[in-house]
């Protein structure tokens, strides 16, 4: 046995010739044209791609300042922004907590409700419903009235400081397009939903996210299948799923629909399937967020499943719970069902950030297929503007931010 501290000399030359070996593979693998950048870093220059279709605003929170870095084809313009790596982290425990408060109390509803509905004669049964429903409307004026805050802190803090590197409306009046990555405690709250009064973020741009700036530069790259039509899984486990969501599919053409209803039908269907409907429930553990997940009546579709699957297609829609929510303690890891379905190969995904009301969902996704499919063939690039227009008409309906601002677009 070899003293304390010491190694083994052995070793320490095998790991010596490892490394070796290591660079003369990369060095005969580069030397290949077509894989001259293999396993290096993308250029300034290949990232400044990224802001191909409208800037992309990285929001940098760090314990020593706070800032926007606009990135433009052209180079990356910096603005400081007043707020401090603390404040962040305030609002996001406020937020957090002010979600699992009224998560709580509509569990607790639902629950009471079922005991008095198995037992109408019960009195108590029902005395114990209509308090837990009380207890849920108070709970969501005070989750509204949350939200109202946190997106009127962002607005000042973030949006505010950047108003003028905002892209302004074509003459065609349409929504221009930005892009954004937050870092920190910023990756889980609403930027998109920024506003204060009468001015709304969402009434200036349409916005999209991206886990990270090469993400989107990797979204962006030619050489994807543009031939029209292609296999659409509808993946359902809902018991009272409604099947009016997917009806405009209908009218596209090309698109051969199939169905999944269990973990095991769509592992198999999902790496030939450009488009994909998730009509499910999924939830997500702040404390392993490799674990989060899509339920099915025999298991449970996990991040890390999803992230070693060989998937490459266009579109995918996540109508379920929290698809868009990391892990507290890994923020900057975007360990997401979202992003896994992003990186593996889908280019646009709509995802949630929190719990996503059945009437919302219901609402929102006929529209957003009725738009990608209204030139009659399925449109993935108008997926974020379709988005976008099916949650304003929401907003105008008269919902409340908790129920339109969970949803967001990632992708080119």
């Amino acid at each position: 046995m070899l003293p304390r501290g010491q190694t083994d000399p052995g070793i320490a030359d095998r790991r010596l010739a490892l490394a070796r070996e290591w660079d003369d593979l990369l060095a005969d693998i580069r030397a290949d044209p077509e894989f001259a950048d293999f396993l290096k870093p993308p250029s300034y220059e290949e990232l400044l791609t990224a802001a191909a279709g409208g800037p992309l605003f990285v929001i940098n929170s760090s314990r020593w300042r706070c800032d926007a870095l606009v990135v433009h084809p052209s180079g990356v313009e910096v603005i400081p922004l007043p707020m401090t790596l603390d404040d962040a982290k305030e609002q996001l425990t406020r937020h957090l907590a002010a979600l699992r408060s009224f998560d709580a109390s509509v569990e607790a509803y639902e629950v009471a409700t079922a005991r008095w509905e198995s037992d109408p004669s019960d009195v108590i049964a029902l005395a114990n419903a209509q308090s837990a429903a009380t207890q849920r409307r108070i709970a969501q004026v005070d989750m509204e009235q949350s939200l109202e805050r946190l997106c009127g802190w962002i607005f000042d803090v973030v949006i505010v400081p950047i108003l003028d590197a905002l892209p302004r409306p074509g003459d065609d009046g349409q929504l221009p397009r930005v892009w954004w990555c937050p870092t920190g405690p910023l990756t889980l709250l609403p930027i998109h939903a920024a506003g204060r009064g009468e001015t709304w973020l969402a009434d200036l741009v349409v916005s999209s996210y991206t886990p990270t700036v090469r993400a989107l530069v990797d979204a962006r790259r030619p050489g994807r299948d543009d031939s029209r039509g292609g296999r659409f899984l509808v993946a359902s486990t809902l018991p009272d799923s409604d099947s009016s969501v997917c009806d405009p599919l209908a009218e596209i053409a090309g698109l051969d629909v199939v169905t999944g209803g269990t973990l095991a039908e769509v592992v198999e269907a999902l790496p030939s399937c450009r488009f994909v409907h998730f009509d499910c429930h999924a939830d997500q553990d702040l404390d392993d967020p490799s674990r989060g997940g899509i339920a099915f009546p025999d298991g449970i579709l996990r991040v890390f499943d999803i992230a070693a699957m060989p998937l490459a297609g266009d579109f995918v829609a996540l109508a379920a719970c929290k698809t868009a929510v990391g892990g507290a303690d890994l923020l900057d890891e975007a360990i997401t069902l979202a992003a896994s379905i992003h990186y593996t190969g889908f280019r646009h995904v709509v995802a949630s950030l929190w719990n996503l009301s059945d009437e919302a969902a219901r609402e929102v996704f006929p529209r957003v297929y009725a738009t990608i499919g209204a030139d009659g063939f399925f449109d993935s690039s108008r997926s974020a503007a379709a988005l976008s227009d099916a949650v304003s008409e929401l907003r105008r309906a008269g919902a409340g931010i908790h129920t339109w601002a969970p949803f967001i677009h990632l992708g080119p």
